[in-house]
């Protein structure tokens, strides 16, 4: 990640640093990044914090996990901190979504998104094939195909 500037770097770590505060309530990026629970995730953001902080190298699938959740952060109150993200981060809205189009140019990777969208987003989000799978998480789809069936 050394090819990103220190603005970039401070949005990402006010971004995950929001799932330890104003959005360690959202429910939806546990399970998208297929983990059992709170604790696998703080651990998995906690993890993915050093690395920004440390401007390593990400492989595809941490690549794409840092920008879901920069994303998510940032631009949903359903799944992230929204409108409060400015609690976290001394970045006004207009430039942070200059520095978050400029991170999705940046860390977007058709592997990372594969890697990404290859976890079913169950049991919370998901799309039946056929009425006996409503209680079979077998049904679930993986979250970019779901994405591309509705547009």
């Amino acid at each position: 990640m050394s090819t990103l500037t220190p603005r970039e770097h401070e949005f990402l770590d006010a971004a995950l640093a929001s799932y330890t505060g104003v959005s360690s309530n959202a429910p939806i990026p546990v399970r998208a990044l297929g983990l059992n629970d709170r604790t696998q995730f703080k651990a998995e953001v906690g993890r993915l914090r050093r690395a920004v902080a440390e401007r390593a190298t990400l492989n595809h699938i941490d690549a794409a996990r840092v920008l879901f959740l920069s994303e998510l952060a940032f631009g949903s109150d359903l799944l992230g901190a929204g409108v409060e993200f400015q609690l976290v981060s001394a970045i006004r809205d207009d430039e942070a979504v200059a520095i978050l189009r400029t991170l999705q140019r940046k860390l977007y990777t058709r592997d990372g998104a594969k890697a990404l969208s290859a976890r079913p987003l169950c049991p919370l989000i998901f799309r039946a094939r056929n009425r006996a799978d409503v209680d079979d998480t077998r049904g679930c789809i993986p979250l970019r195909k779901e994405i591309h069936d509705i547009g």
